[in-house]
């Protein structure tokens, strides 16, 4: 009897999923719809690994002034993130949008390249002649114009950057080749969800919100923000 429950006690051992995990709070703790859909999703899980990478390198490269803002921006993150409950697509933006947010304060932590805007979605998105105006909000646009960053250049030169423009009025610039916006064309029906609204900015200064976009014909994603220069920059 004794060897038949320890044969089944191992049973169920092997059966159970394996224990989520996250780097910013502990699994085995998590109580709030958040932090249990946190653990519960391979994915999520991901991103906040790379949360916790990006605010520990950007606190190692903030300056003694940007420290109380960075402190505000991390708090803001978990704010948001409370927010989302359980909702995987909210819950997606706000990582996102948080890892993009410390890219402001020195930290290279990039997005992974599975993540798309649809996902944020989740589902259809409502096409709408407005911008998103809230964080995880999503909505149907298309692509009006593609360009270099800077006036001047040449057809299909992209020497000073990227710049995009959407029938909804945003605008996104990179002073990189985006190839994912490149190979878009005017017309193109994409899905763009808000992910970073700025904090600790200079009042009046609302530069750099980050929106993800993911143009639905050729199924490529990006993310980029709405300005040159983030806010109290140049």
């Amino acid at each position: 009897m004794r060897r038949l429950l320890a044969l089944l006690l191992f049973a169920c051992v092997l059966a159970a999923p394996p224990a989520g995990r996250a780097a910013s709070f502990d699994c085995a703790r998590a109580a709030a719809p958040d932090e249990r859909a946190v653990c519960a999703d391979p994915r999520l899980s991901e991103l906040d690994d790379l949360l916790g990478a990006a605010n520990r390198q950007a606190r190692a490269e903030a300056t003694s002034d940007e420290a109380p803002r960075l402190t505000v921006v991390a708090r803001g993150i978990l704010a948001d993130r409370r927010g989302c409950g359980a909702r995987r697509g909210c819950l997606l933006a706000v990582y996102a949008g948080g890892i993009e947010s410390y890219r402001r304060f020195g930290s290279s932590t990039s997005l992974p390249n599975w993540l798309s805007a649809t996902d944020m979605a989740e589902g259809a998105a409502p096409e709408s002649n407005a911008p998103p105006a809230r964080i995880a909000a999503c909505t149907a646009t298309r692509v009006a114009d593609i360009g270099a960053r800077l006036e001047g250049e040449g057809p299909g030169e992209f020497s000073s950057g990227t710049s995009v423009v959407f029938a909804n009025g945003v605008r996104q610039v990179s002073y990189e080749r985006e190839e994912a916006v490149i190979a878009s064309k005017p017309g193109d029906r994409v899905v763009m969800c808000l992910t970073v609204i700025p904090r600790a900015c200079p009042p009046g200064d609302d530069r750099g919100r980050y929106y993800s976009v993911t143009n639905l014909r050729t199924r490529a994603s990006w993310s980029l923000p709405d300005s040159q220069h983030l806010c109290g920059g140049a």
